[in-house]
């Protein structure tokens, strides 16, 4: 995993809460043992684990998030350092929080705006493979997967891995989009047919989409083209 550069200044946790309840609930029980039975004790117990257990993850989610919007900011803004160092304490420190998978998705983009494209599809597979099932997220790291292949010169299976990208974010607007990269990335292999076929694809299921309008005119020029 990513090691940032430097860590990031945190305001101090006055009071360990975890702590501080699971003496509290100490005390009441040594002066309430002789009339609890062992399973009561286990439950009260138990009971402090599981609070203070969803507490960590409570508090871990909070940091998390914050790192991650901090990051986004970064990245938007082409500080990549900032960025690098901000995502990068995100998923380190808080790997299995919601807002730390998608700091990994975002380390993805970052890397291959950087040129580091081995690195970048590292975090857009171990996002697509781990973290999403389903969905625009998913889908998104699945481009970022065809991305990669495609500046390792992997053109077929850039474009198979944008038609799967177009349909696992279920339609829409990027949806389209995808499927315009894959005509064109059919087009960089040499398959014309399959590239023909991905235009009249988008065509028809996207006739109102800007991209659509795109297709129309690489398809024209393929025609023009003896395709």
């Amino acid at each position: 995993m990513l090691r940032p550069k430097k860590h990031i200044t945190r305001q101090k946790i006055k009071e360990d809460k975890f702590v501080t309840e699971t003496l509290k609930t100490a005390e009441w029980i040594k002066g309430h043992q002789s009339g609890l039975t062992g399973g009561a004790i286990a439950i009260l117990l138990a009971g402090v684990v599981i609070w203070g257990y969803m507490s960590a993850r409570k508090a871990a989610e909070n940091e998390a998030s914050l790192l991650t919007l901090q990051g986004g900011y970064a990245l938007n803004f082409g500080d990549f350092d900032q960025a690098l160092n901000l995502l990068g304490t995100a998923v380190e420190r808080y790997g299995n929080a919601p807002s730390s998978r998608r700091a990994t998705l975002m380390l993805g983009h970052l890397f291959f705006r950087m040129g580091a494209t081995d690195t970048a599809r590292t975090y857009y597979e171990l996002y697509m493979n781990k973290y999403s099932k389903r969905g625009m997220l998913r889908a998104a790291s699945m481009a970022g997967v065809a991305a990669c292949m495609e500046q390792s010169g992997s053109h077929t299976e850039a474009a198979e891995m944008y038609e799967k990208a177009s349909k696992e974010n279920g339609g829409g607007q990027k949806s389209a989009h995808y499927l315009l990269q894959a005509g064109r990335a059919y087009r960089m292999a040499g398959q014309t047919q399959q590239a023909m076929t991905v235009y009249e694809r988008l065509k028809l299921e996207y006739p109102n989409a800007a991209e659509a309008d795109r297709a129309a005119l690489e398809l024209a020029q393929l025609v023009r083209q003896g395709g």
